[in-house]
């Protein structure tokens, strides 16, 4: 095995590489996943990672095809695809003299010397596991290693050569930016404590467009006690002294280590005081191989939830690291005692629910969160008190569709919040007040607030001037509330609501036979191409059209049948399935992420079954080319795994999940009764009757026993457990044809 890879038995955390799409959009071509391998509990607050690089479009702060590691950081987001947020408390050990900044962070000011601390490595030296990173940094002899809990990271570094080393801190860096102000204390030989202010005019979160700030406050022990310490600030080096605030604060840890020590550094985090950060350390720190062993048992349980058996050692790999990439966010944002800070505001402690944040709404409605609510409700519950509480604490704002930090950062567009919540009334998850949820959205939709915001001309005109996009976005938000107030009882609230959903064919273009801009006085726009951008969010109009999940069938009867599917075979069939982008179907991006299923919605299933296995064999690979684009905060990966169970819910709160043909030959969830039936037990089992690689299209499906004669399986009959059995067939089959 490579240097720091324990061997044990086999398992789930076996077929996870964290690497797997942990390259930036640098590599032209190649697909920029845009994840990170380092170390991280499931849904943990510390994500602390390797960075090789800090600027640019690089928002995870690695890439795979950089040569040098610049330090390492404890918090990361993974796989967003706007400049980056986070990346602090950067740390690098180094050999010989001190060196005071990174020589690839383009905002690195002040710098004192010439020679950055940056080190070559080998990918061949990388350890990429759950929960466990190492690498070899070359140019100082040092092996490096991370590991993580949820709100602790640690870091262990091994000098091959004696004498003088350094373990340094970076306090001003973000990965996005910088931060604003920075102090730090040495507690004692072994301790340090202090904070950091980020805010947006040091950039991050789109530049500083994404609107975040936050305080960080941190506590750092030492396996052993520094021989000396310096702080550096705004290019002046200041020895020795028990603190310093500064605005470019950094900090040398001075150590004279014989060959072969080793020295762990752990850091605590907390987003709302120091005694929050030093209440986590006492709460989950310990030696680094104990941190190891207990977040390498916690993942085991986490992946455990899906028991993948047979298939090929790539389809496994690519599954079980797809899985490992949606149990990332949204990351517990309170502290081990429950209180938590958003936007900076006053100290709430969460009651019944963990506080969560880097709810990418716009991705991962369409896939991470009908997965959610299979595999951990718990998630939906908790995201949607964090919604309800975010909005409380902005005077009943509407949901965040982007949030972070507690914060509306305002990226993207529609209300996808609301789209979750419909779903899981629809469902029936509890765990949220229902009510009071419903409430906040229909303040914004039919109450006193629908006169203004971004909703009004919705609202007034019944579609957005100029804008294709949000139209349609908001045209299936309608549907999803429609059902939550049909189960609250809001029977009126549910009448409008279907009325607005339908506001679609307000922008479909009769003459153009295609969705099309709209002016605010009722005219089209010149329709030029299918193929035109203009009024659609990082989509064009071949590919926003289809985004018409609530009423399929209306939107077919729009184009005309023998139009609609003959469109909707070329838009497949010219797609490179495995290409960055695509005019075409473009599965790198999510506006097209439902629209495999639609032909089993309109009577061909098999196509369906076909597309879908094409998409999980071409648009995923292991490794860090892995994914075909930005793997967008769980969603990419989310869509795999749901489409390697045999389904998709591509209409949320409709509580219909369409088929395809699954990817292994036997798979089961673990349910939780607490939210899900358990009819027939706390486990559901999916099993295909032959090898699905041979036998790709569906003949028949059962559900404990009593064959359906439908291609879609109901939440009841996912979430009752027992057994649901696939019949399969080498060749495509009548089944499903005639079920919607």
């Amino acid at each position: 095995s490579r240097r720091g890879e324990v061997r044990l038995t086999h398992s789930h955390c076996d077929e996870v590489n964290t690497i797997m799409g942990a390259v930036a959009n640098e590599v032209e071509g190649a697909g920029g996943g845009k994840t990170y391998p380092g170390a991280v509990a499931p849904f943990g607050m510390v994500q602390l990672s390797p960075d090789t690089v800090t600027g640019g479009d690089n928002g995870a702060g690695y890439s795979y095809g950089h040569k040098t590691i610049e330090g390492f950081s404890f918090l990361h987001l993974s796989g967003i695809g706007w400049y980056g947020e986070f990346g602090n408390i950067q740390t690098m050990p180094l050999s010989g003299a001190r060196r005071y900044f990174s020589g690839t962070n383009e905002y690195a000011r002040c710098r004192i010397g010439e020679r950055g601390w940056e080190s070559h490595y080998s990918h061949e030296s990388e350890v990429t596991r759950p929960g466990y990173y190492a690498v070899e940094l070359t140019d100082d002899g040092i092996f490096a290693e991370a590991t993580a809990a949820r709100h602790t990271g640690a870091l262990r570094f091994t000098f091959s050569r004696p004498g003088e080393a350094h373990i340094m801190l970076d306090l001003y860096r973000r990965i996005g930016g910088h931060s604003d102000a920075q102090s730090l204390t040495v507690v004692d030989a072994r301790t340090l404590s202090g904070r950091i202010l980020c805010t947006p005019a040091g950039g991050g979160w789109g530049h500083g467009a994404g609107h975040v700030r936050y305080e960080l406050h941190f506590v750092s022990t030492f396996s052993r006690p520094m021989d000396g310490w310096a702080f550096w600030d705004e290019g002046q080096v200041y020895e020795g002294g028990q603190g310093r605030e500064g605005r470019s604060l950094g900090f040398a840890a001075d150590f004279n280590v014989a060959a072969g020590e080793s020295i762990e550094f752990h850091t605590a985090i907390s987003f709302v005081d120091l005694e929050g950060a030093r209440h986590n350390m006492c709460c989950e720190d310990a030696p680094f191989d104990a941190i190891r062993a207990r977040t390498r048992a916690e993942w085991e349980q986490a992946l455990s939830l899906i028991s993948a058996e047979g298939g090929s050692a790539r389809d496994r790999e690519v599954f079980y690291s797809s899985l490992y990439h949606v149990l990332l966010d949204p990351r517990d944002f309170s502290d081990c005692d429950g209180r938590y800070r958003a936007d900076m505001g006053a100290p709430h402690r969460a009651d019944g629910y963990v506080f969560r944040t880097s709810f990418s709404g716009w991705d991962v409605f369409r896939s991470a969160f009908p997965l959610f609510s299979l595999i951990r409700p718990d998630v939906v519950r908790d995201e949607i008190n964090s919604l309800m509480e975010v909005s409380r604490l902005n005077g009943g704002a509407p949901f965040a569709r982007w949030e972070l930090a507690g914060i509306e950062t305002g990226c993207m567009v529609g209300d996808p919040g609301a789209n979750i919540l419909g779903d899981a009334i629809a469902k029936g998850l509890g765990g949220f007040d229902a009510e009071a949820a419903y409430a906040i959205c229909r303040r914004w939709w039919l109450g006193d607030r629908a006169g203004e915001g971004e909703l009004s001309d919705f609202n007034r005109l019944g579609y957005f001037p100029g804008d294709v996009s949000r139209t349609l976005e908001y045209s299936f938000t309608a549907w999803c509330l429609a059902r939550a107030a049909q189960a609250l009882g809001h029977d009126d609230d549910a009448r409008e609501l279907d009325r607005r959903a339908q506001n679609y064919r307000n922008v479909f273009d009769p003459s153009a036979g295609w969705m099309n801009r709209r002016a605010a006085d009722g005219g089209f726009e010149p329709f030029e191409s299918k193929y035109d951008e203009r009024g659609c969010v990082e989509s064009n109009i071949y590919q926003q059209t289809w985004f018409v999940p609530q009423d399929i069938h209306g939107l077919r009867a729009l184009m005309g049948p023998e139009r609609f599917d003959r469109e909707l075979d070329e838009f497949f069939e010219k797609a490179d399935l495995a290409a960055f982008w695509n005019d075409d179907y473009n599965h790198s991006n999510e506006p097209v992420h439902t629209v495999p299923h639609i032909f089993t919605r309109t009577g061909r299933p098999d196509r369906t079954q076909y597309w879908v296995r094409r998409i999980q064999r071409e648009a995923y690979r292991p490794g860090p080319y892995g994914y075909c684009g930005n793997e967008d905060v769980g969603q990419m990966s989310a869509w795999l795994v749901l489409t390697a169970l045999g389904f998709h819910q591509s209409t949320l709160a409709s509580n219909m999940f369409e088929v395809n043909t699954p990817l292994f030959p036997r798979v089961s969830l673990e349910l939780d009764p607490g939210f899900h039936a358990c009819s027939h037990g706390r486990r559901l089992t999916i099993t295909a009757d032959c090898d699905p690689d041979t036998h790709p299209y569906i003949a028949g499906i059962s559900v404990n026993g009593t064959e359906i004669d439908r291609a879609y399986l109901t939440w009841d009959e996912l979430t009752g457990g027992g057994e649901i059995v696939y019949r399969l067939s080498d060749k495509p089959t009548d089944f499903g044809r005639s079920c919607f």
